[in-house]
């Protein structure tokens, strides 16, 4: 008999234990992959690749099904991913927002929503809704499922994205939702790639459900680019309490050991930090940056001996909005012009509107 893991879709075997869907027991439903995850908050040693991922989603692109596009709105860039969009072009596609619980709670959800809208425009892709939700606390999940009703037409509903947007989170809060389970039924972590292959979830009368998938990883993301030891410190996993420093004179400002901004002359201008809170943000004079920059191993978190840096010179004219590799956010306020330093690898995307809307904490 075939038999799939519930947690990350492979086939169950117990021959190979380095092999995906290993377990010692063929009868359970978890592979020991899965299940010292689940449990034991174990970091596995077998992950999805973005050739997993291109090989489901091509499969299930043939289908007619309805496609749920599972986008991370704090790495909005890196999830809106051009080789997705692609190849949902001409389907029938809701785009889903999720972790709108890390967001301030004064952000407008209906910016949000007009963001999302005008860069699908952009790009001229076409989608059915664009809804909001939170996977982690089931924020407006019953909204979205009725929704999915109406478009679904006796179909499966594919779930695609990039790795840790929260796929599995989402499913597994829809089961929480409308069944009696109080535990997740898919593998999630922090970890991308967790997903091995896709997992199909009956849910429907019609013997329709959820189809889960292997997330694509990007190579821009923080998570391509650091020992998954630092994962904890640098991603948000609660609501995020942005922090206003007014800019004057000539400081700059080192937001872990990830990233870093060199201001001159400054006369009047605002930074807005979005981050983790364990990302420590240090203050230091322009002149003695360099100084500074070789010694701060001992006083930051996390400070990386081996990343190497780029350097960008932005001029900002009222304001700017910049995603940083699916970990950051900055807004600068001003007419003003500074260097932005970052790992070489990382995704660096501008706006020049953004969906805050936020009293600010000064420091």
């Amino acid at each position: 008999m075939i038999k799939k893991c519930l947690g990350c879709g492979s086939l169950m075997q117990n021959e190979d234990v380095n092999r995906p869907g290993y377990t010692n027991d063929i009868s359970r439903d978890y592979c020991k992959r899965c299940f010292r995850l689940m449990h034991y908050n174990e970091i596995p040693k077998v992950f999805a690749s973005n050739e997993d991922f291109l090989k489901v989603v091509d499969y299930q692109i043939k289908k007619k099904n309805l496609f749920i596009y599972l986008i991370d709105i704090f790495c909005f860039p890196l999830s809106f991913n051009k080789e997705i969009t692609d190849r949902l072009r001409g389907k029938d596609v809701i785009i889903v927002i999720n972790k709108i619980d890390l967001l301030p709670k004064s952000f407008n959800l209906e910016n949000i929503i007009n963001f999302v809208s005008k860069q699908c425009e952009k790009i001229f892709f076409k989608v059915l809704a664009i809804h909001l939700i939170s996977a982690k606390y089931n924020y407006y999940i019953k909204d979205l499922m009725k929704n999915l009703e109406t478009f679904r037409k006796e179909r499966d509903i594919c779930i695609l994205g990039l790795a840790s947007v929260g796929k599995s989170s989402f499913i597994n809060a829809i089961i929480k939702e409308y069944t009696n389970s109080k535990e997740d039924k898919i593998a999630t972590s922090l970890i991308p790639g967790t997903t091995l292959e896709e997992i199909n979830i009956p849910f429907y009368l019609d013997n329709r459900g959820f189809i889960d998938t292997p997330g694509l990883i990007s190579n821009k993301s923080i998570l391509a680019n650091i020992d998954n030891n630092y994962y904890k410190d640098v991603i948000p996993t609660r609501e995020i309490k942005p922090l206003t420093y007014q800019l004057f004179g000539s400081y700059s400002y080192f937001i872990g050991g990830l990233v870093y901004l060199k201001f001159n002359d400054i006369k009047k201008a605002s930074l807005v930090t979005y981050k983790a809170d364990k990302l420590d943000v240090i203050k230091v004079k322009t002149i003695n940056f360099n100084n500074t920059f070789n010694k701060i191993g001992n006083t930051i978190t996390p400070f990386i001996n081996d990343l190497k840096f780029s350097e960008e010179i932005i001029k900002v004219n009222d304001k700017i909005a910049i995603f940083i590799g699916g970990f950051l956010i900055i807004e600068i306020h001003g007419n003003i012009e500074f260097t932005l330093g970052y790992n070489y690898n990382l995704g660096v995307d501008k706006y020049d509107t953004f969906f805050t809307r936020t009293n600010k904490k000064s420091s």
